[in-house]
């Protein structure tokens, strides 16, 4: 078949911050391997647009044969819902796919979250999606995950000719201090923390990155197209448990006199098991952290399945931003079996540590997730709806949730405005600098 004209759509996950803060690559990802295969892609990021005006712009001035969504829980689920449901209302004849982690989580081709969408792809699925488009039927229903074996297939293209816009200046990045773009070089993740939607696993899952060398490539063309002289990887397991392409990386920029500045996200561990690791990253340009705290209770750490450390957080904490590094961790309460003294240590290992910035969120038991389906709030959702049920998908960790701690609802309250004070105050002092 010919190729075709193909709009891929990221529906947003955002309406009250910058909306040009995350390029969407999943679709320009796919987009690239799409692109290669002879279609004509456009990518509409709905970021702090509204959904039915600029849906019925791409559609009169790209006019597709084919509209693929990315879907991911919380707010992109309801923005997802309303492309949707716009698109059936003003071209019901239009294909529509759709693809992502919220399929992984959701993957009942008969709930209600999915109507209007003919076909859902687990994962990303960018060969799924190839051929897919080669079948004339176009078949509905549950398509398997058929991915390259690798990301090198992709890389981190800088085809998308909106990238720049998505540089930010340098005053939003404390620590690389210089203009800088998000970046995505990795699908799924190594560790199995029991409360990430990454645990919604479907057959023929696997962790996939761009490899060292071509990754340094496509850094070097984003710098070249964009402007860009930081980014930040967004992956969850850019130090993979083998480290060895965290290695190369850095090694590949040590040898060319280390001329970007660079972030990531780590683990408590990761930088209680691996300084000499972390002394390389700085030496390569890494300067900026996002660590996944979470929890000072060492029982809760075990119950999300986070691994344990050789020394006190606050220690391992301390020691990283001695060596340099500008660090932002998440932190959340109302974990399941959390206690007011579990709380109470999580507030004081802030106070502890006081050059920390940090995010707070409360917990929400999230499906197909170890730990929310193993929490009393699982009992409650199968007594649901399938329309209750698939309503749930807009839910993710913010403020807004309920309490699933063992703490009194009032003393959570105060516990969390704590918390958020104590946020206030960090990611101003965080910014500042």
């Amino acid at each position: 078949m010919d190729g075709q004209r193909v709009l891929l759509v990221h529906p947003g996950i955002y309406e009250d911050v910058n909306p040009l803060v995350f390029p969407p690559w999943g679709a320009i990802s796919v987009g690239h391997v799409l692109r290669a295969a002879g279609h004509e892609v456009s990518v509409l990021d709905l970021n702090g647009r509204d959904v039915p005006t600029a849906l019925e712009h791409a559609l009169s001035t790209f006019a597709p044969a084919v509209v693929g969504f990315t879907a991911k829980q919380g707010l992109g689920a309801t923005r997802f819902r309303e492309g949707v449901d716009h698109l059936r209302a003003i071209a019901p004849d239009l294909p529509v796919i759709a693809g992502g982690p919220l399929v992984s989580t959701f993957p009942d081709p008969e709930s209600p979250l999915w109507q209007g969408v003919r076909a859902l792809v687990l994962g990303d699925g960018e060969d799924a999606l190839v051929r897919w488009l080669a079948t004339p039927e176009r078949p509905g229903g549950l398509l398997p995950g058929d991915e390259p074996a690798d990301l090198d297939a992709a890389g981190v293209p800088a085809w998308w000719p909106d990238l720049p816009s998505y540089v930010q200046p340098a005053e939003s990045w404390p620590g690389m201090a210089v203009p800088g773009l998000h970046i995505a070089s990795a699908r799924g993740c190594t560790r199995r923390c029991t409360f990430c939607y990454l645990n919604a696993q479907h057959p023929g899952a696997r962790f996939r990155f761009v490899s060292a060398h071509r990754l340094y490539a496509d850094v070097v063309e984003l710098a070249a197209r964009t402007g860009a002289r930081g980014f930040y990887f967004v992956d969850d397991c850019f130090i993979d448990r083998s480290q060895r392409r965290a290695k190369e990386f850095c090694a590949r920029n040590t040898a060319d006199g280390a001329p970007f500045r660079y972030g990531c996200d780590v683990q408590l561990t990761d930088l209680d098991r691996h300084a000499d690791l972390l002394a390389t990253m700085y030496e390569a340009g890494f300067r900026s952290l996002y660590v996944g705290v979470e929890t000072a209770s060492s029982d809760t750490r075990k119950l999300l399945g986070k691994g344990s450390i050789r020394r006190s957080a606050v220690d391992v904490l301390n020691a990283a931003l001695d060596a340099g590094f500008t660090i932002r961790a998440s932190i959340g309460i109302g974990w399941p079996g959390e206690t007011g003294a579990d709380a109470r240590a999580t507030l004081d290992l802030i106070d502890a540590v006081p050059r920390l910035a940090f995010d707070a969120f409360k917990y929400y038991p999230l499906p197909n997730t170890p730990l929310g389906e193993s929490s009393h709030w699982a009992a409650t959702r199968a007594a649901m709806s399938a329309q209750e049920y698939a309503a749930t998908a807009g839910n993710d960790y913010s403020e807004h949730n309920s309490n699933f701690s063992e703490i009194a609802d009032a003393d959570y309250e105060v516990l969390w405005q704590e918390m958020r004070l104590r946020e206030d105050h960090r990611l101003a002092a965080y910014y500042a600098s």
